[in-house]
Order: C-alpha cells, then sequence, then structure tokens
C-alpha cells in the first residue's frame, strides 16, 4: 500500500477510535428527557477544515438528548412538526486572526453561534458565541500525512464546548408534588445549589402550561427538591410537568 495510503489510514482508524472509546464522564452524563430538533452546519469555506458528520456528532454529544437532526435552517414550526421540545442552532464557521487575538502557530480558528430555543413557549433560553480553536498539528502530518478534521478537532471542541455548558443536564420532570414542594427527577447527580431556579413550562404531555417558578431547597436527595408559592390563586406544578433552569447556571 502506498504511503499517502497508509497514512490516511491511521487518520481513520483514529477517527474510530476517537468517536467509540468513551470518557467516563461522557459515560455518566444524564441524557436529557426531551427531543431535540438540531442544526449543526458548516459554512462552505470552512469544510476543508470541519467535516460534517464530524460537527453534526460533536454537537450532538454535547446537547446530549434524544437529537433530531435538520438540514437547514430551524424554525418552530419545524419543531413542532418534528415532535421537539427544544431547537439548537449551531453553525460552524471560520475567524479571522484579529488584531490582539494570538492564535498558536498551525491552529485552525473558528467559532459557533449556539442558540437554543425552547419552542414549547418560543423562548430563546441559550445565546451565545463561543470560539473554537483545533489542536495543532502533529509531526506524523509531515511529509505525506493529510491532516483530517477528526484528528485536528475531536478533542479541542469538546473541552472548547464544556467551558460554557448548555442546560441540558438541568432539563428534566417533576416526579411528585407535595406542597409546598415539587421533587424534580434530576438522576441523582443534578449539579444544582440551594436558590437555583426552575421553571416548570409544559404539562406531562409536553403542552404549554402556566408557568410555575420553582426555588431549590434541597438538591442533595434522590429527587430534588424545589418551593413553589402557594398563595391562594397561583398556579400549582403537577407530577410529569417538564421543568427548565430560569436561566443557565453559571459556575464559578
Amino acid at each position: 500500500m502506498p504511503a499517502p495510503a497508509r497514512l490516511r489510514l491511521a487518520g481513520w482508524v483514529f477517527l474510530v477510535l476517537s468517536l467509540t472509546l468513551v470518557s467516563p464522564l461522557a459515560a455518566s452524563a444524564r441524557i436529557a428527557p426531551v427531543r431535540v430538533l438540531v442544526a449543526a452546519s458548516v459554512a462552505e469555506n470552512a469544510r476543508e477544515d470541519m467535516s460534517a458528520a464530524l460537527w453534526a456528532k460533536l454537537i450532538a454529544d454535547d446537547v446530549n438528548a434524544e437529537v433530531v437532526p435538520f438540514d437547514g435552517t430551524p424554525t418552530v414550526e419545524g419543531c413542532h412538526a418534528a415532535r421537539a421540545a427544544y431547537m439548537v442552532t449551531a453553525p460552524f464557521q471560520l475567524r479571522g486572526r484579529f488584531p490582539g487575538i494570538v492564535n498558536s502557530e498551525g491552529r485552525v480558528a473558528a467559532l459557533t453561534h449556539l442558540v437554543v430555543t425552547n419552542c414549547i413557549t418560543g423562548d430563546v433560553a441559550y445565546d451565545r458565541v463561543i470560539f473554537l480553536e483545533s489542536d495543532p498539528p502533529s509531526d506524523a502530518n509531515a511529509g505525506d500525512f493529510e491532516p483530517s478534521p477528526e484528528v485536528s478537532w475531536s478533542k479541542a471542541v469538546p473541552q472548547q464546548l464544556a467551558q460554557y455548558p448548555l442546560f441540558f443536564p438541568l432539563v428534566a420532570r417533576i416526579k411528585s408534588v407535595q406542597p409546598p414542594f415539587a421533587y424534580v427527577d434530576l438522576g441523582g447527580t443534578a449539579p444544582l445549589r440551594v436558590g437555583d431556579m426552575l421553571r416548570a413550562f409544559a404539562d406531562a404531555s409536553a403542552e404549554k402550561r402556566v408557568p410555575v417558578l420553582l426555588t431549590v431547597t434541597n438538591p442533595d436527595g434522590k429527587y430534588v427538591q424545589a418551593l413553589f408559592s402557594t398563595t391562594n390563586g397561583d398556579p400549582v406544578p403537577q407530577a410529569g410537568d417538564y421543568v427548565e433552569p430560569v436561566q443557565p447556571l453559571e459556575r464559578s
């Protein structure tokens, strides 16, 4: 087999290993109990640097829910047609090496504008531009080896996206209600603190409901305990309701 072919084959072996070997963190991550419509496009001028299949997988792994891939620009109507609770747009674009921004030699500079929309309420739940940089080329890139996106991005993107975690791990369902408390099923591993705010936004049939604000009072039990108002006339959460964080919870 010619040397260039052998080296390209080595790149594909790396891809198979990188996409099939799962880190302990990924293996233990809780999958959100919702369907998500995901549009993860790659700009035309970036396709030599990032493959569409790899980018779609990286974003799906970051969302970590039941993902429905979408080719094009998603709409709330399309989200409803897919019976999804959320839609995500995450285009991959190259970025210039702007003055004042130092890029290590050989790294590819890119960005994604990641927007999450709650299709049930119509609200934009998350909106952030995230800068990305590929891993630098290794010594193996010399000679006949052809660098591939799988080698350049498979480790770099998950690490960089993890700095700005999506809120999907905190999308959950109410297990039971014992006024003035609701008990939320977050798999026993909720990264919540006393005082964090959740919102019940959909009923057990995933239909929009009158929102109910919940304040976490005990995040340490099997189910997260959250307090809601019991003033006359205030809406009351029900078992099976879907909840989400009021806003993405930033942790220092």
